[in-house]
C-alpha cells in the first residue's frame, strides 16, 4: 500500500486532488489495536466541486453483507467509514457503508449523542459496490462513493471546502474483528469516533 498523505502545519494532512479519485494514490488503512492477519486496504480520495469522492479497496477473510436497511449496525459487516467535520466545528459527521450497500449517517460531537440523517437523504447517496473475490480463503471488495457535503451541511453555499477527517474500516461482526484507518488513532480501546485524531483535507491541483 501507499500512504498518500503530506505534513501539513505540523500535521498530517490527506492530500485531495480536483477530479477522479481513480487518478489519485491510494491510502493504507492501518491496522489499529491488533494485528489482523490478511486484512489489508486502501482508499482513494478525489473532489468535483463539492462533491467528496471515495474509493476503497479492502481484502479479507470474510465478505458479511447482512444489514438491509439505512442506519443499521453496518459496522457488524464489512465496513468502510468516513468520518469528517468542518474546520473550527464541533460537530462532525460519520458515514459508514456496508458491503450490502447500506448506510449509516449521522452527526453530533461525540459518540453518546448523534443524529440520524434521514433515510431517505441517505439513499441519494451514490455508491457502487463491486465484489473482486468472494471464496473460502479470501474476500477482496470495492466501495465507490459519491458524498455530496452541501447536501450534508459540510460547506455551505460559495465557501471552499475545508474539512477534517479520517477514514477507516471495521468489521465487528467478523469470526476475527477488524479495525483500520487512514491516520492512527491513540485511545486505548477500538474507536473511531476520536476527532482529536483527524487530520486536514488539503483539496490541490493536481
Amino acid at each position: 500500500m501507499i500512504f498518500k498523505k503530506r505534513f501539513w502545519e505540523g500535521d498530517v494532512a490527506f492530500t485531495v486532488y480536483k477530479g477522479a479519485a481513480e487518478s489519485s494514490l491510494p491510502i493504507a488503512l492501518v491496522p489499529l489495536w491488533g494485528e489482523y492477519p490478511n486484512v489489508e486496504g486502501s482508499v482513494r480520495l478525489g473532489i468535483r466541486d463539492t462533491t467528496l469522492l471515495l474509493i476503497f479497496k479492502m481484502r479479507s477473510p470474510q465478505l458479511l453483507r447482512m444489514v438491509d436497511r439505512h442506519n443499521g449496525p453496518v459496522y457488524r459487516d464489512s465496513c468502510v467509514e468516513a468520518f469528517l467535520q468542518q474546520q473550527g466545528r464541533d460537530e462532525y459527521l460519520n458515514f459508514e457503508f456496508s458491503a450490502s450497500g447500506s448506510i449509516l449517517a449521522a452527526k453530533g460531537k461525540n459518540r453518546e449523542n448523534r443524529t440520524f440523517f434521514d433515510p431517505d437523504l441517505i439513499d441519494t447517496i451514490p455508491r457502487t459496490i463491486e465484489i473482486l473475490e468472494n471464496n473460502n480463503r479470501q474476500s477482496r471488495y470495492v466501495v465507490s462513493v459519491e458524498l455530496d457535503l452541501r447536501a450534508f451541511g459540510l460547506v455551505e453555499e460559495g465557501r471552499e471546502v475545508n474539512l477534517r477527517g479520517n477514514f477507516n474500516a471495521c468489521g465487528d461482526g467478523h469470526k476475527v474483528p477488524y479495525y483500520l484507518a487512514a491516520n492512527p488513532i491513540g485511545t486505548v480501546k477500538p474507536d473511531f469516533h476520536a476527532p482529536a485524531f483527524f487530520a486536514p483535507l488539503v483539496v490541490t491541483g493536481r
